[in-house]
Formats: structure tokens, sequence, C-alpha cells
């Protein structure tokens, strides 16, 4: 019999479980009982927290995109610009990535998903911006649009990942050197500055499994 847990960590819990096997089957995969299974509860006490598969996998999914954006805001504000944009742009972990990528095939099923994988697209988006912003303000770059110059870095970075992480068509240091080449080509950026300043992947922190409360780091 499970043990009596305080409710908010009974549900803190079950979203790691949730996310755990979200980035080892993926999202559609998931069901209650997997995650009953995971946590080593009866699936009657998913239900209790949780009364649908997609409304657990999309606050799964928000709970450790919201614990990463408490890092974002870091990187975006406080972290020199341009150490900040390498961090940024830098290849994230492979299982991190493969939690967004089979997020965004899921969305079209689970609108609950949708909603939260379109808000956090908007809010990294949106921090990509504040850090071009800073690094045209500190005269080490330039941008007259640093929301667009964000969208396109963005989906750059997304295809890229894609290229590298689900098919394997190039590795990791050719992935950062695309990414970083582009970026310093449209922010005006001396060749070769972005990986000087020895980049370490800012984001992708939670990797599976942890949300706010947990390992996150």
């Amino acid at each position: 019999m499970a043990a009596r847990l305080d409710p908010a960590v009974r549900r803190e819990q079950i979203l790691d479980a949730t996310l755990r096997l979200v980035a080892r089957d993926g999202f559609a995969r998931v069901t209650l009982r997997d995650v009953a299974a995971e946590v080593g509860v009866v699936h009657g006490l998913i239900r209790h927290y949780f009364p649908t598969r997609e409304g657990l996998v999309a606050e799964a999914f928000d709970a450790a995109v919201l614990a990463e954006l408490e890092g974002d805001e870091e990187v975006a504000e406080r972290v020199e610009p341009v150490e900040a944009l390498a961090d940024w742009l830098t290849t994230t972990p492979r299982d991190h990535y493969f939690v967004w990528m089979d997020a965004w095939s899921e969305a079209q099923r689970n609108p609950e998903l949708l909603a939260s994988l379109s808000r956090h697209h908007r809010d990294c988006e949106r921090r990509l911006a504040r850090i071009i912003e800073r690094l045209a303000e500190s005269g080490r770059g330039a941008s007259d649009d640093p929301a667009a110059d964000a969208k396109m870095l963005t989906a750059l970075v997304d295809g890229i990942a894609v290229q590298h992480h689900a098919i394997g068509l190039i590795d990791q240091s050719r992935a950062d050197r695309i990414v970083y080449t582009a970026a310093e080509d449209r922010l005006g950026i001396e060749h070769g500055t972005l990986a000087r300043s020895r980049p370490k992947a800012a984001r992708g922190q939670w990797v599976a499994g942890a949300t706010a409360g947990s390992t996150a780091g």
C-alpha cells in the first residue's frame, strides 16, 4: 500500500514520473496506468489528482518547462550578453530535446499540451530577444529587430536540433558551429566569438523528470 504523502508532494511525484515516462516512451504511449505503476500506487489515485491523461501530460510538460524558465530568466537578464547568447544557442541534452520534439507532434492531438507548448515557445523567444537587446546595448552586436532575430535563431536552433538529435545527420560540434556562425552573421559579431566564450547549454537542465521542486538546476 502506498505511503500517505502530502497532496502537493504526491502531485509533484506524479508529474516527475510522468515526464520520465514521456522521455522514455513518448507522450502518445503514456497512460494513467503506466504512471501509477511508475509511482507505485493504484490507478485510482492518479485519477484523483489528474482525471485525464491529456491533462496530466500537459501539466507535466508545463511544470518541467516552468522550472527551466527560472534559469532562463537569470541568463536573459544577468549573464554577460555574449556569454548568455552562446549559452542559449548551445546544443541542449538529447533527452531534453526529445521531449520537446515529441511535444510538437503530440500537441496536435492534445489541446492542453498545445496551449502549454505555444505559451512556452513564445516565452523562450522573448527571453532570447532580451539577450539580443542587451547585446546591442553593450555595443558587442547589432539588431534592428531583436524579436525577429530571436524568432529566426529559435527556428534555426530547433531545426538543427532535429538534424542532430533525431536523425543524426550532424554531430554536436557541427550543430553548434552552424548556429554560432548564423548568429554572428545576423548580429554583426566577429566570427568565433561565441565559441571562444566557452559556452555551456543554459537550457535543458531538467532533462527528464525534474520539475520545479525536484532536482532541476
